[in-house]
């Protein structure tokens, strides 16, 4: 699926969004006492409606699927989540100051986290 159907696809509930309430809210100021029912129907009717015929036009993909079209990464995002994960496990008090700061010059003197994981496999095998 090329991006701009994806696009698309993401951009029909914000619009349904607002066209249900631009009714709603017109309704409301004309004097019309069903002006409720506009929101009801819209949100709880045409909304999941047209996002199911949305996923259905343009084909359903889970999660996974969508991160496998997506490009790769950089390193430096990798890097930047390997540190996101050290210091919320430094914060919540699974490792120490010490183990923290060991691990992220480890991190910062690597370019990957791949090379981190290689470092730490040739570390245990010259202790072992």
């Amino acid at each position: 699926m090329d991006s701009s159907h994806r696009s698309l696809e993401r951009q029909i509930p914000p619009i349904v969004t607002l066209l249900v309430l631009g009714f709603g809210l017109t309704a409301l100021f004309l004097g019309y006492e069903w002006f409720w029912m506009v929101f009801a129907l819209g949100f709880a009717v045409v909304l999941p409606i047209l996002t199911i015929l949305s996923n259905a036009v343009f084909g359903w993909e889970s999660e996974s699927e969508r991160r496998e079209d997506e490009p790769k990464s950089e390193p430096v995002d990798e890097q930047q989540d390997a540190l996101d994960i050290l210091r919320s496990r430094y914060a919540s008090g699974k490792i120490d100051e010490g183990e923290f700061e060991r691990r992220v010059d480890l991190l910062l003197e690597n370019e990957t986290v791949e090379d981190v994981k290689a470092q730490r496999t040739r570390n245990e095998r010259e202790l072992s």
